[in-house]
């Protein structure tokens, strides 16, 4: 048994036997495991597990309960990956951890962050995992008044995501957020939105009329390094979402009704299908016949963007307004491929009644929405709820060209059932 097998069974007398049996694995102890993304160690991975167990044999083999994690844009400590396990921690500082400032601005230790900083006050531009500097941990408007205080520069970003503390702390600690932009942070027409502020949602369009159309995209939020994870909006707001969405999201009808007011005819029409209003979907291609033929290049990918994020009704009603069902989002994926990977027959059904092509492939893996059905169908995000065999059955009734079983590496079996069976089917 190889290390990472034993740490992935989560047995601390399996591990045990593993490294007792094999001393030279004790060389590796602190090394990144392969297959696991952030460069985890052993001892990372056993936190997050929560298993005191396992941590306590990687101890006693040599692991050095203070190695980060070995990932390029800042390391992440084994407290870290405690999260707010406040018992977990205090275990792992019984057997050495020593607390960063990140750690102990996020655990609110308000009086260990100013003896840190009173000893060192470089302390407040170091960088910890991701690259975060102290401030992004903040979770109270007190604590960061002490980080702004001793010098924390406001609008100062993480290495990996390019973003701000204010737009890492706009869903989770709302409150922070708009108290780090009311003391001179930076903004933006979603973190507007996101806190109902009317007034500065208008101040923002009044300076710049096309900011209406930002969305939580690549193309509104680039990234500089090329390693970059792309802006951590994706993870706090949620990927190609706009204002208009996020608005309505977090409960601020006021501010999604100055939104529409906002928006020339071709946006309101995209952002009448994003939020399901169907009433003004008819109403707004009623008033403007032909719209849809009018649309942006950055409109008409909606249509994958939404079903990228599994929104069955937004998909509908795009094709019912005149959205073309071949255009590409990411991955450069149609919306039929993200109807194959959610399992999501409904979806791919309203896309197949609307000619939606059906074997055509994406760049990144060469694959058809069938081949998304079946690799979804295990390793998809909704491969726990989604209808995977309805769905490639779908596929193959509209005429999806069959994947040599051979070639096959992934797929339910009973996904894979469906694809031998069409496939011994006479012709």
């Amino acid at each position: 048994m190889t290390l990472l097998e034993a740490v992935r069974s989560n047995d601390a007398s399996v591990l045990a036997g593993v490294l007792a049996a094999q001393p030279d694995l004790r060389s590796q102890i602190d090394a990144p495991l392969p297959e696991y993304g952030f460069g985890e160690t052993p001892l990372i991975v056993a936190a997050q597990q929560r298993n005191r167990e396992m941590i306590d044999v990687l101890l006693r083999a040599g692991a050095n309960v203070n190695q980060k994690s070995h990932w390029w844009a800042g390391g992440f400590h084994p407290i870290d990956n405690a999260n707010e396990d406040r018992e977990l921690i205090a275990f792992l500082e019984q057997r050495g951890a020593r607390p960063e400032i990140h750690h102990l601005v996020r655990l609110g230790r308000m009086d260990e962050v100013r003896r840190a900083l009173d000893a060192d006050a470089s302390l407040v531009r170091a960088r910890g995992g991701d690259g975060q500097l102290p401030l992004h941990f903040a979770k109270t408007v007190e604590m960061a008044d002490l980080l702004l205080e001793r010098g924390a520069e406001i609008d100062a970003v993480d290495v990996d995501h390019e973003s701000t503390a204010a737009q890492w702390m706009v869903r989770d600690h709302h409150a922070v957020a708009r108290h780090l932009v009311s003391r001179g942070g930076r903004t933006d027409i979603l973190m507007a939105s996101a806190f109902g502020d009317a007034a500065a949602v208008a101040r923002i369009l009044d300076a710049d009329p096309a900011a209406i159309r930002t969305t939580v995209s690549e193309r509104y939020f680039p990234m500089r390094h090329p390693r970059a994870g792309g802006t951590i909006y994706n993870w706090t707001l949620g990927w190609y979402k706009s204002a208009h969405e996020i608005a309505r999201e977090f409960g601020h009808d006021a501010v999604l009704r100055l939104l529409l007011e906002r928006s020339p005819a071709d946006l309101q029409l995209a952002a009448a299908c994003e939020l399901g209003d169907e009433a003004l979907v008819t109403r707004i291609v009623r008033d403007h016949p032909g719209i849809a033929g009018t649309l942006r290049d950055e409109d008409r990918r909606k249509i994958a963007d939404a079903a990228r994020n599994n929104r069955t009704t937004a998909v509908r009603l795009m094709l019912e307004a005149g959205w073309p069902a071949d255009v590409r989002g990411q991955q450069n994926a149609t919306a039929l491929h993200w109807a194959g990977f959610h399992g999501n027959a409904e979806m791919a059904r309203i896309l197949l009644a609307h000619n939606a092509p059906i074997d055509v492939k994406e760049d990144h893996h060469d694959g058809t929405p069938l081949h998304w059905a079946i690799y979804g169908s295990e390793h998809g995000w909704h491969c726990r709820t989604g209808d995977y065999v309805a769905t490639a059955e779908a596929l193959i009734a509209a005429g999806a060209q069959l994947p040599p079983l051979e070639m096959l590496k992934s797929g339910t079996p009973a996904v894979l059932d469906v694809v031998r069976r069409h496939s011994n089917a006479p012709k």
